[in-house]
């Protein structure tokens, strides 16, 4: 999925049960050029991304309803969304994590804490996205 950054902003859904989390992300986001939109549940996020189709997904891991592993694998058998690249972000850094979210089909993922420019680093490189 090659885009031009002058088209438009790139479109970033970010699921995550900590509201504060969501606010700060949308924040900096915002402030980077990039639109973001903001889900606070597995359930609820997938349905924002089958509604929004956005450019890519930050997707927590623990979460309440629907883990991000299962989102992310929905996302995957969706037609309308198989497509939308997946960055898992996680506080769980062990390998198990990260390759169980590969296999998920996700296509990077991001332990936090993390550092903005990472992030905007990872969006940039499973977006195919040439600042």
């Amino acid at each position: 999925m090659s885009r031009d950054f002058s088209d438009e902003p790139l479109r970033v859904g970010i699921v995550d049960d900590d509201p504060e989390i969501v606010k700060v992300l949308r924040m900096v986001l915002e402030t980077k050029g990039f639109q973001a939109l903001g889900a606070f549940s597995g359930l609820n996020g997938l349905r924002m991304t089958k509604k929004e189709l956005p450019d890519v997904v930050l997707l927590d891991i623990m979460m309440p309803d629907m883990d991000g592993f299962e989102v992310c694998r929905r996302i995957r058998l969706d037609p309308a969304t198989k497509d939308i690249p997946v960055v898992l972000v996680s506080a769980r850094t062990d390998l198990e994590h990260v390759e169980r979210g590969l296999l998920f089909g996700a296509q990077g993922y991001i332990s936090k804490p993390f550092h903005m420019n990472t992030l905007i680093d990872k969006i940039y490189e499973v977006t195919d996205l040439i600042e």
